[in-house]
């Protein structure tokens, strides 16, 4: 095959369970990863627009008080079901009108607080249900998770066997409708939930339902391409006007281009113990040692290797996190920084005239059983001089949850800062993953005094704060590019070996899982994007064929076609 890639179309299939990432989190018993009156993810530190959560009501009213339905609750500390029609409501769910996010129960009047059966509860009798009415016949159905918000804690409350609304406190709830096909019609729906004794407030309540609608997803998108995009696979990138430094690692003195190298690093283009696929022939490894906090330590000082500092910067680069990351708390990632061995890092705080950083950084792994498990939370962990403590600045990358990444894949990362106007805040960073937004900021006060400009790239893998990895872990970097402009995914225009594995139920036979092992693509995301597998078709120059990969009979198929 040869010539440029002209066409690329993906048709997706059923998703994998972790491509919702917008579900608010139940959590886990113990790790405190669930819903609260701040997040409605807290494993992934993804926030509610709102405190104690989002909705929109019966008239799509974001916060919105005309309920979907409502029920009144008399104080005669009886135990008994509640109830609520939610028919319309759970139609729209099914016919795709709203996104099935699950319930927000809230107090609409009445004083004092009632408690109700959660699902966790000993007595299944006493659970809550949906009650459908489908064709004639009523099925009940459990929820696949509940919990409660409340203002006075910022734990999760979901393994709790008790759910509880009052003025302040809300209940959520979600069951499962995928497999209603658009257009079931729903008969009836109802909503029933077991409260028990005692309740206060000595008389009656009226308890309204919401339409849960929250998350951080933005419309498809395609990546944003840059510079890169004339030097396919960064050949001979070093070329372009704007490019002032590129590393690739496939040389053996590859520690000779950069102004200083440490931590625990060597180069790879094989490493099958920890999941390692090679991007473009080596690559740069690193490990944070078991009882050790540094696993990458490399600058690119500006002043030593051009002579002067930027104002403003580009700095893109691959990062791979292996099939033993699993950090144990919080560290940082590459960045950008004006340090001068004098403020910006390690509780050194910055005040506008000793220095700055904007490292990335990677928060603790999501856990189990949650909407975006295994993921790691990223961002920019920044010493600036309007910082709030000692200590950086956390700043997720959290537009359509492309901050959150996974092991064993390889993601492009490009971020870009430009300093402010001295003592005025105007400063600006931004971050790109797999060349989409990921994170805007432009009022940051980085400095007081013109002397502070951007001294150096700073390629460093940290664990903690101060708390050493439990364990070795690795990840690798590559083809880093610094430049004056947006750079961009790589360009790539002959078909690129891509090694991966996906999987999903598909229509008329058994969860299957595919390798792929060999695909074109301009950047994995297009192909691996969310995390569900596609059928891909692409062409060529005009006279090449189009080249079809389908699933048939459980098998990957790949064909040439006229």
């Amino acid at each position: 095959m040869r010539g440029a890639l002209l066409a690329l179309l993906s048709l997706t299939l059923p998703a994998a369970a972790w491509s919702q990432p917008w579900q608010w989190a139940e959590g886990t018993d113990g790790l405190d990863d669930g819903a609260t009156r701040d997040f409605y993810n807290r494993g992934a530190l993804l926030p509610w627009t709102n405190f104690l959560g989002d909705w929109h009501d019966a008239d799509d009213v974001p916060q919105g008080d005309r309920a979907h339905a409502v029920a009144t609750v008399v104080d005669d500390d009886t135990g008994r079901f509640i109830e609520w029609d939610v028919t319309g409501l759970v139609a729209s769910w099914v016919d795709g009108a709203h996104r099935n996010q699950g319930l927000l129960l809230r107090k609409i009047s009445g004083p004092g607080t009632l408690n109700f059966r959660s699902r966790e509860h000993v007595e299944p009798t006493e659970h809550p249900s949906l009650e459908l009415r489908i064709s004639g016949m009523t099925t009940n159905r459990a929820p696949v998770a509940d919990t409660h918000l409340s203002p006075s804690t910022y734990r999760a409350q979901g393994a709790s066997d008790s759910l509880r609304v009052d003025n302040d406190a809300v209940i959520l709830m979600r069951f499962d409708l995928s497999d209603l096909a658009p257009g079931t019609v729903i008969e009836s729906a109802r909503l029933r939930i077991f409260t028990f004794p005692p309740q206060f407030g000595g008389s009656s309540s009226e308890l309204g339902v919401f339409r849960c609608s929250h998350g951080h997803d933005l419309p498809p998108s395609d990546p944003v391409r840059g510079l890169a995009q004339g030097y396919p696979n960064d050949e001979g990138i070093d070329a372009h006007p704007d490019v002032i430094f590129s590393a690739s690692f496939e040389s053996a003195t590859w520690d000779a281009d950069w102004s200083t190298v440490g931590g625990n690093v060597d180069t790879v283009d094989s490493d099958p113990t920890l999941g390692f696929e090679p991007l473009l022939g080596r690559a740069l490894r690193n490990r944070i040692p078991e009882a050790g906090n540094t696993g990458l330590n490399v600058r690119y000082v500006f002043p030593t290797e051009i002579g002067s500092e930027p104002e403003e910067i580009y700095f893109r680069y691959y990062l791979r996190l292996a099939d033993d990351w699993r950090v144990a708390d919080g560290g940082k990632l590459p960045g950008i920084a004006g340090r001068y061995g004098t403020a910006g890092w390690g509780g050194r705080r910055a005040d506008g005239t000793n220095g700055w950083s904007a490292r990335g950084l990677f928060q603790v792994i999501v856990p189990d059983d949650n909407p975006l498990e295994h993921h790691t939370p990223t961002g920019f962990y920044c010493y600036h001089a309007d910082q709030a403590t000692t200590y950086g600045d956390n700043w997720l990358w959290q537009e359509d949850y492309r901050g959150l990444l996974e092991r064993n894949r390889w993601y492009c990362i490009e971020q870009y800062c430009r300093m402010n106007t001295p003592g005025v805040p105007d400063g600006v960073l931004r971050a790109w993953v797999d060349g989409r937004l990921a994170f805007e900021k432009t009022d940051i006060r980085f400095r007081d005094v013109p002397t502070l400009r951007i001294e150096e790239i700073w390629l460093n893998v940290y664990h903690g704060g101060t708390a050493p990895s439990p364990y070795d872990q690795h990840s690798y970097v590559d083809n880093v590019v610094i430049a004056r402009d947006y750079i961009g995914p790589l360009a790539v225009t002959e078909r690129q070996v891509v090694r991966s594995s996906v999987a999903a139920d598909l229509p008329g036979s058994p969860a299957a899982s595919f390798p792929v092992s060999a695909l074109p693509f301009t950047d994995p995301d297009d192909v691996f994007g969310a995390g569900f597998p596609a059928l891909l078709f692409y062409q060529l120059v005009p006279d090449d064929p189009v080249i079809e990969l389908r699933i048939e009979a459980g098998a990957l198929v790949v064909d040439e076609r006229p």
